[in-house]
């Protein structure tokens, strides 16, 4: 049994073969002897940025009826099953796009989290040269804050799914799939971009497996510790650990496993001892837009569930956003810029689009509820934003932004309304979000561009 002697930690971590090591989730056996969780800091409150892009149509994105009764409108219909975890925002303006050069995509790609201007630079936007924004963005900050007080694998993780796939890069001389005015909302600190990252198969071994460092003669001995299954790997170490645990705790553990186990088979790994070989940059994602969408957004809750960071980003695509839409439920010939202007304003198509959207929201909702985490679960105890670079499709208006906030129980957020502000620099947002993970600041980003603390949140 676990005692006072053996007790885990938060940072504990199952070792097996090859020396991969997993995280755990966080359990009953890892509070201190005789304490509780009412006795017990509640469990690490966590951030997650959701980006879609090009805006939404705000007639239909905005619920009827009042702050605390309201409907739904059918476009963001998939949010219905957590319209008690949701709060919508309406009122604020992406303000700090006045100033700054560039095309409103990219201006509104670089003030969206770091509340600046976008500076210029060589890179052609379409609306002046640019290079990236001028200050860090408010998950980076929080990332560092955080791992100030804690030792976690990872300050934070970015995912992608349909990242700088325009094109728009090789119009400067860069190559695709790097960071570019259009596609950059994650700095850690001005014109210091953090690009996402967009390979399923990378992602899952750079959060998941935990090699030692191989000598260049070891090729042939890497390749064959690549091809255990991770769980597969710590088996032994796992159910040493299981057979000492409580009867939750035990089901935390077998639930975590099997989340685990899930993401290995849809990369094509499993217990029969073959996995995929990290791919070396192929030209193409590496699986259909939807699928790759659900496993990262997997990864992303996974790297929560075994703590191995507290802040994370899912930006779906760049600004662009010319990924194809042939798949279901959306079957759509033209590409999503291009129902917003490229081609022509079509609101029928970009209905379908941010519906689509929503229920990629919604899943990300659902997995997040659906593991424990203290004494509620881990979407009680992360704060999720969605944010969009523009509001108006055809005319790429950055006032009345669509932001939505989710979860954040234990941040004090009061969830389950409809929050019309007064009209406002979106930074005042950016505020009181930090301010919830311990920040003291009374400004983010651009000075100008700050009226206070946004209120009403919690």
């Amino acid at each position: 049994m676990i005692t006072s002697h053996n007790r885990l930690t938060r940072r504990t971590l199952l070792r097996g073969a090859g020396q991969v090591a997993i995280g755990l989730p966080f359990l009953e056996a890892m509070l201190e002897p005789r304490r509780t969780h009412a006795q017990t800091a509640q469990a690490p409150l966590r951030f997650v940025v959701f980006y879609s892009p090009g805006g939404t149509l705000l007639d239909k994105w905005r619920p009827t009826g009042n702050e605390s009764e309201f409907t739904l409108s059918d476009m963001m219909s998939p949010l219905v099953p957590h319209q008690k975890d949701v709060l919508f925002l309406d009122g604020l303006n992406l303000s700090v796009t006045e100033i700054g050069v560039g095309h409103p995509h990219s201006r509104g790609m670089a003030g969206l989290l770091t509340g600046t201007e976008l500076l210029a630079g060589t890179f052609v936007t379409g609306g002046g040269n640019a290079s990236f924004a001028n200050g860090p963005s408010l998950d980076q900050v929080i990332a560092r804050r955080l791992s100030l007080s804690t030792q976690l694998k990872f300050p934070s993780l970015e995912f992608s799914t349909a990242w700088a796939i325009s094109g728009r890069s090789l119009m400067d001389g860069a190559v695709a799939e790097t960071s570019n005015a259009a596609d950059q909302i994650t700095y850690a600190a001005a014109k210091q971009p953090l690009p996402p990252m967009i390979r399923t198969q990378v992602a899952f071994d750079r959060i998941f497996k935990d090699l030692a460092p191989t000598a260049p003669d070891a090729a042939s001995e890497l390749a064959r510790k690549k091809q255990v299954s991770i769980l597969d790997a710590v088996l032994e170490q796992y159910d040493g650990i299981s057979a000492q645990l409580g009867s939750e705790d035990r089901a935390k553990l077998q639930q975590h496993a099997q989340l685990i186990r899930e993401m290995e088979l849809s990369l094509g790994s499993g217990s029969s001892g073959e996995s995929c070989a990290i791919p070396s940059a192929p030209a193409n994602v590496d699986m259909d837009v939807p699928t790759k969408g659900k496993l990262m957004t997997d990864l992303l809750v996974a790297s929560f569930s075994c703590n191995l960071t507290r802040v994370a980003m899912m930006q779906w695509a760049d600004s662009e956003s010319k990924f194809p839409l042939n798949f279901d439920p959306l079957n759509l010939s033209d590409h999503h810029h291009g129902y917003q202007h490229d081609s022509a304003y079509n609101p029928s198509a970009l209905f379908k689009i941010y519906q689509w959207f929503g229920s990629n929201f919604a899943y990300l909702l659902e997995r997040l509820k659906s593991v424990k985490d203290g004494d509620g679960t881990l979407l009680d105890n992360t704060v999720v934003l969605w944010v969009s670079e523009i509001q108006e499709p055809p005319t790429h208006n950055q006032s009345n932004m669509p932001f939505i906030i989710a979860g954040g129980k234990n941040a004090g957020i009061k969830t389950g309304r409809w929050l019309k502000v007064k009209s406002q620099p979106h930074n005042n947002l950016l505020v009181s979000l930090n301010k919830l993970f311990g920040a003291t600041e009374t400004t983010f980003g651009h000075a100008n561009y700050n009226s206070g603390a946004l209120t009403g949140l919690t």
